[in-house]
């Protein structure tokens, strides 16, 4: 799909670059590869749930995943409630459930507190740094694939060298272009003041709310037994 080749022989398999048309932009397969790198860390059958919170929320007492339990009330069918529910909490006084919205709430108060200083905290200026060195050794070893055919036809390297000359090189460069399509974006600072107004989250649908907060929340700890819901976030970076 992204138009390289993999080789098989080694693990991890060695990738070269560019070797027929790709199906896909390298844009495109760095955001894949990122939101599936993002998922494997999430429960089963919580990266396309349909509540924002599902798969985030920890229980800070017995260390256990919180679920999304919805509860219909006895005087009124077609009347809902939310709970963060700790199914499987080993604990003889099993922990309690806690009102989703109520999560939800705090949490979109704390990602909007938090989350300047903690893309602060990230040292930005260094991501810049990273990711300037990288492309300077892209290029590094683009020139010298670029320099093989001259050596070739004057001799100072045979046909059988510089094939697998180029072949390293190319190997080298994409391993870097991973590492480069897995940086944060450099403009993260902005990013970060952007969303962290309140009413960014509020006028989010659920499932818009869930990809962004997967996007920089790695997970939400509470107790729920505590009388003030005290939200830990761990961000991604």
């Amino acid at each position: 799909y992204r138009g390289d080749l993999a080789y098989q022989a080694v693990d991890p398999p060695q990738v070269i670059r560019n070797t027929h048309k790709s199906l896909l932009s390298r844009d495109e397969s760095a955001q894949i590869d990122r939101l599936l790198r993002r998922n494997r860390v999430l429960p089963r059958r919580t990266a396309s749930a349909k509540r924002s919170l599902a798969g985030l929320v920890i229980c800070d007492r017995c260390e256990g995943k919180m679920t999304v339990t919805s509860v219909t009330s006895r005087s009124s069918q077609k009347a809902s409630y939310l709970y963060l529910r700790c199914h499987d909490c080993p604990q003889a006084n099993k922990c309690s459930a806690i009102d989703y919205d109520r999560v939800l709430q705090e949490a979109i108060v704390q990602i909007c507190t938090n989350l300047p200083q903690a893309v602060n905290d990230m040292e930005v200026s260094r991501l810049v740094v990273i990711k300037a060195e990288q492309e300077a050794a892209i290029a590094l070893k683009s020139d010298l694939i670029a320099q093989i055919p001259a050596l070739l036809i004057s001799g100072i390297l045979d046909q059988e060298t510089s094939n697998l000359r180029i072949y390293n090189l190319r190997t080298e460069i994409a391993a870097i272009e991973d590492q480069l399509a897995q940086l944060p974006p450099t403009n993260l600072g902005a990013i970060a003041q952007a969303i962290s107004i309140p009413q960014f989250w509020l006028d989010l649908s659920e499932s818009e709310r869930r990809f962004y907060f997967r996007e920089f929340i790695r997970a939400i700890r509470l107790d729920p037994g505590s009388s003030e819901l005290n939200l830990y976030l761990k961000f991604v970076f």
